[in-house]
């Protein structure tokens, strides 16, 4: 009445079971040298026990060969399924830690990536200080055009001011030249007119001076007191002519130099005003030529602070748009390695419920290995309970969801280490 199973052997996983008479079938885990020291304990037990058909039928009452078949080829068919279950969970075991460090490795080249963007934010952060510089360095630069600027600003005012008191005074000097030069030409009337009528005088007194000779040399006197008297009136009128003739010349003499020391203080004053007014025609020709070169100075600071303020708006645009596109791209990584840990929290929440349901199996096998070594009750018991079990951590590991990524590498291990306590106390106490 000897019942024995089949010897079934995992590649993958090292699950072995060896030839045993029933009903203590052995269920081992990986190491073979458990599994022998169970083969050998179980055969002595099997040679201690009785063979006998009356211990047989006290262990099983009223099992039949029949119901004896039908066990035996159920425990086959599920010892068989579990065996296909163990290797299936532990290729999916191997599965998920290849997931598992293809994630680390992306994880890692995330971080490589997010170094890579330091750097080059650090380098753009740099280009932007030394931007920010060059932009002051501008600003001060400007601040010394406008100071320079202001500063000729005043001087174009003062010399603005200069030329406008120069102009008034030329204004005024060739007034007084054109007054001056009316006192001339009324002199030089005068002048004429004097001259005019000491030439008429003179005339005059010549033709007053031959009448009377004449009137004086056609009177015949008749008696010698007329002869007398005309020797007087000769001297007398010689003398008059003489006293004339010196009269004149001295009052043309006086007039001619009275004339002449007047023009000559005249040439002389319109000589030292034309000599001003060149000196200051000079003078506002001097400064027109400064002005203009002065004004052509400002139109060319005017262009290059014009040049500057454009050269300045450009680059704080550029700038403005690069840290725009960085801040964008910054966003864009935070919201991937979010997605990734995210994911990673999904895939390792997996792993540990199949860790789990995986170590659930152990036990199960454990406990029917004992319970068929001891000679308990039925499995589906036990199998029921395991189930509904496991379908409660699986849930449970289904609704835990970690939203930071800085709570994962706290969250699992202490997730870890409670669903494996949970499953040790569950499985000792079944």
């Amino acid at each position: 009445y000897l019942r024995t199973l089949n010897k079934y052997d995992t590649s993958a996983g090292g699950l072995k079971c060896h030839t045993l008479p029933w009903p203590w079938v052995s269920l081992t885990e990986r190491s073979p040298s458990y599994c022998s020291h169970s083969y050998r304990k179980r055969r002595r037990l099997t040679y201690s026990q009785p063979s006998s058909v009356d211990s047989l039928e006290t262990f099983n009452g009223d099992m039949t060969r029949k119901s004896e078949k039908e066990i035996l080829q159920a425990l086959n068919d599920r010892f068989a399924g579990y065996i296909d279950k163990v290797r299936n969970l532990e290729m999916h075991n191997r599965n998920l830690e290849a997931e598992a460090a293809a994630l680390r490795q992306s994880q890692a080249g995330r971080a490589s990536v997010g170094e890579h963007y330091e750097r080059e934010l650090g380098d753009l952060r740099g280009l932007l200080q030394q931007l920010t510089g060059e932009k002051a360095r501008a600003a001060l630069e400007h601040e010394h055009l406008e100071e320079d600027i202001q500063h000729l600003r005043v001087r174009l005012e003062d010399e603005a001011r200069n030329r406008e008191e120069l102009e008034a005074a030329a204004r005024a000097m060739k007034k007084y030249v054109e007054e001056c030069r009316l006192v001339r030409l009324e002199l030089d009337k005068k002048l004429h007119a004097l001259e005019e009528e000491a030439v008429f005088l003179k005339k005059n007194h010549e033709e007053e001076v031959v009448e009377l000779m004449a009137q004086i040399q056609n009177a015949q006197v008749s008696f010698d007191l007329r002869d007398t008297l005309k020797a007087d009136v000769t001297t007398a009128l010689r003398e008059i002519r003489a006293q004339l003739d010196s009269h004149a010349s001295k009052s043309a003499v006086h007039a001619e130099e009275w004339f002449k020391v007047r023009v000559e203080r005249l040439s002389e004053a319109a000589r030292s005003n034309q000599d001003a007014i060149r000196g200051s025609q000079e003078e506002i020709a001097e400064y027109r030529r400064q002005l203009q070169s002065r004004t052509i100075e400002l139109e060319t600071l005017r262009g290059t602070k014009e040049s500057l303020e454009r050269q300045q708006r450009i680059c704080a645009f550029i700038l403005q748009e690069t840290i725009n596109q960085l801040d964008n791209e910054l966003k864009t990584t935070k919201w991937e390695m979010a997605s990734q840990l995210k994911d990673y929290q999904e895939l390792l929440n997996v792993k540990m419920a199949l860790d789990i349901e995986i170590a659930a199996y152990r036990k199960l096998l454990e406990g029917e290995e004992n319970r068929f070594v001891s000679g308990g009750g039925p499995y589906s018991y036990l199998e029921s309970r395991v189930s509904a079990h496991l379908k409660v951590k699986a849930e449970e590991i289904s609704d835990t969801v970690i939203h930071q990524s800085h709570d994962v590498y706290m969250a699992v291990p202490a997730q870890e280490k409670k669903y494996k306590n949970e499953v040790h106390i569950s499985c000792s106490s079944d």
